[in-house]
């Protein structure tokens, strides 16, 4: 229900708003006096269909959000109390006095200042309103498929194992439930049930699932941090339950087999490629595969040896792993570049480009490749800051 609730509700808020002050230019540029009181009066109205679709959005919003405040969720979360604020203080106290002022046929200064605040008041929510379908299109796109499709079941599951694959990084091997299907590169909700110390970000967490469809287990993995949920993960003895929902995502490999794949990775970034690099190895798909990953040392390079064991089996995947702070690295060294990407690929054109890591690593990556002139649909890359 809260599919179809929260996005209908706001593009009704956003239609209610929209329609007031395309109405109120309207009648200002008409001259006609008449014209401005009856859109001054009608405007009032119209708050019964705003008042309850903006209480919608933000309260299906909030629900929805299960807790996160990362990424393009957090940003929705943050937007609804400026948006409430300026309804509430602005909007709505500006059109009550405009009307009155209009059915008394005062249009004086002040009915001039205050129906200017009232269009910059309404401007600024249809910019917001705007940014929020904006954001929350690119949600329903990364959970593959629309708000008008049935929710994914949520489906308890066991930790079977845990690993150290890097200094400070550990890898968790669950039991795949019955019916769990995925793409390689795709990822999961994980709540923990039993989770008693909160924080500020929730019981849920979005990892990418780092093993391949054909795997028996599902493997997820995380760099440790001071999260009370990541904490808890790491504590969970073996054979402890947890839940999955999904999977999501839409960063797979592309299906034009003639054009290269460039894949960008900083820290546990590597996480969805390397789900993506083992199904490529295993069905030697033809066509060529780069991966550029980047960390701080080799004992940070999570699952490293293997990547180096994969490109050995492979001539067509090539790894280029560069270290930022490692002494003893014979490889590259420093951050990914332009530079380094065209000595290594030969050049940009006509290559796929794959994008995960910190955020403000992919936002970088981002926008080298756009100067550099990639075009923008040639790159694809994580929605969500989960690492």
């Amino acid at each position: 229900m809260l599919k179809i609730v929260h996005p209908v509700a706001g593009a009704i808020a956003l239609l209610t708003i929209a329609t007031s002050w395309v109405s109120t230019a309207g009648s200002e540029v008409s001259g006609s006096e008449a014209a401005v009181v009856a859109v001054k009066t009608a405007i009032p109205w119209g708050f019964l269909a705003l008042i309850p679709a903006l209480a919608a959005t933000g309260g299906s919003g909030f629900v929805w959000s299960k807790g996160q405040r990362e990424g393009l969720v957090g940003k929705k979360l943050r937007r609804m109390p400026l948006i409430a604020a300026n309804g509430i203080l602005i909007l709505i106290p500006a059109a009550l006095f405009l009307a009155s002022k209009a059915r008394a046929g005062e249009f004086d200064t002040t009915f001039d200042i205050v129906q200017a605040l009232e269009l910059a008041a309404g401007a600024t929510n249809l910019a917001l309103l705007g940014f929020q379908m904006r954001d929350g299109m690119a949600l329903t796109r990364w959970r593959r498929g629309s708000f008008l499709k049935p929710g994914v079941t949520r489906r308890a599951t066991r930790l079977l194992a845990k690993d150290d694959v890097a200094h400070g990084t550990v890898a968790f091997h669950l039991e795949k439930p019955d019916g769990f299907i995925f793409e390689a590169s795709q990822a999961a909700y994980l709540t923990l049930p039993a989770l008693n110390e909160g924080d500020t970000k929730g019981r849920v967490r979005t990892f990418s699932i780092a093993s391949e469809p054909e795997d028996p287990d599902l493997v997820i993995a995380i760099r440790l941090t001071g999260s009370a949920f990541k904490r808890a993960l790491a504590k969970l003895p073996d054979g402890s339950i947890v839940e999955l929902e999904g999977a999501y995502g839409d960063l797979t490999l592309h299906d034009d087999a003639t054009r290269p794949a460039v894949l960008l990775a900083g820290g546990i970034g590597i996480t969805p490629f390397r789900s993506m690099i083992r199904e490529y190895t295993r069905r030697r798909q033809g066509r060529d595969l780069t991966l550029f990953y980047s960390n701080r040392s080799v004992q940070d390079a999570a699952f490293l040896s293997e990547l180096q064991a994969l490109a050995r089996e492979n001539a067509r995947f090539g790894l280029v792993a560069t270290m930022t702070d490692a002494g003893d690295w014979q490889g590259e060294r420093g951050p990914i570049t332009r530079e380094m990407i065209e000595r290594h690929i030969g050049g940009l054109a006509g290559s796929v480009f794959y994008l995960a890591g910190p955020p403000a690593m992919v936002a970088a990556m981002a926008a080298m490749l756009k100067g550099s002139g990639v075009r923008r649909e040639d790159i694809r890359a994580e929605e969500f800051a989960r690492y």
